[in-house]
């Protein structure tokens, strides 16, 4: 407990330091010692998460440390299931899906453990649907750290570059991963885009300004956020569509919601996106 303490503590330091810094390193993951490195990019984007969310000092660490443990259980995992290039047998997949409660069973051997520890090493696979395991929980058992737990684990393992796989864009993780339906916390995936700054190009969101915008797609994978404010959410109105690049320190403006393009009447929504991107201003006076 005190090695990972300090562990925890040094990563909660940079991410207060310099939190765009740390969350670039974390890409530069090598494809070895996989499984301590995902640890530690967890933990580093709980850290992070838990900041923007407004957490105290204590309960920052604690999420951190949540990070850093969720996958314990894979020590017992024989590494040529988990570095497999091919499908998993139903036995494999039977030997990976043990993880959380193992992991869980060690965790709570060991004196003094945080009740966040144990609880997204038991449950950062659960999903909002019923659907996950080792449970199968409702929503309504899913604790809040458990369900960042699970955004943080899949953003990372997405983004990550496996012998099976290569490493996914972060735009290209939240935009599959928002596309999922019952899987995630949709409120706490938000939350946890915007606390690394990356939202998938296509959404409607709701800006500091009370303005709606369309996300539009990053040409470079480090540049901030660009979104094309087209729509006057008080007056219910279009207005003359104007790009906006999205800045850490609110200098322009800051997204602060998604919104249902139904619920505003734009039931093409993919076509009127695809107007916005062409410039077709026809769409202000209709």
């Amino acid at each position: 407990m005190t090695e990972v303490k300090e562990i925890v503590d040094d990563i909660t330091g940079a991410v207060e330091r310099s939190p765009r810094t740390l969350l670039d390193v974390i890409q530069l993951k090598q494809k070895d010692e996989y499984t301590y490195l995902h640890s530690v990019a967890v933990c580093t984007l709980m850290v992070n998460a838990a900041r923007h969310m407004g957490k105290g000092a204590s309960e920052t660490r604690e999420y951190g440390l949540a990070g850093l443990l969720h996958d314990l259980g894979k020590m017992g995992v024989p590494e040529t299931i988990l570095n497999k290039p091919g499908k998993l047998t139903e036995a494999e997949f039977l030997e990976v899906r043990d993880h959380p409660e193992r992991g869980y069973q060690i965790l709570a051997q060991s004196p003094n453990m945080p009740e966040m520890a144990l609880d997204v090493c038991r449950h950062h696979h659960e999903k909002m649907d019923g659907t996950g395991y080792p449970f199968g929980l409702p929503a309504d058992a899913i604790s809040l750290v458990a369900r960042l737990g699970a955004v943080c684990d899949v953003y990372d393992a997405l983004t990550s570059e496996r012998v099976y796989k290569d490493a996914w864009s972060p735009a290209e993780a939240l935009s599959a991963m928002w596309s999922w339906e019952g899987h995630f916390d949709r409120t706490v995936l938000f939350s946890f885009m915007q606390s690394i700054g990356v939202f998938p190009a296509g959404m409607l969101v709701r800006l500091r300004s009370n303005r709606l915008a369309l996300v539009l797609e990053n040409k470079r994978r480090k540049t901030r956020p660009h979104v094309l404010a087209f729509y006057a959410a008080r007056d219910r109105t279009f207005i003359t569509p104007q790009e906006v690049v999205i800045q850490d320190n609110l200098a322009n403006d800051s997204i602060v919601g998604w919104e249902q393009p139904a619920e505003w009447g734009f039931d093409d929504w993919e076509g009127l996106a695809a107007r916005l991107k062409r410039g077709d201003t026809k769409l202000i006076a209709a």
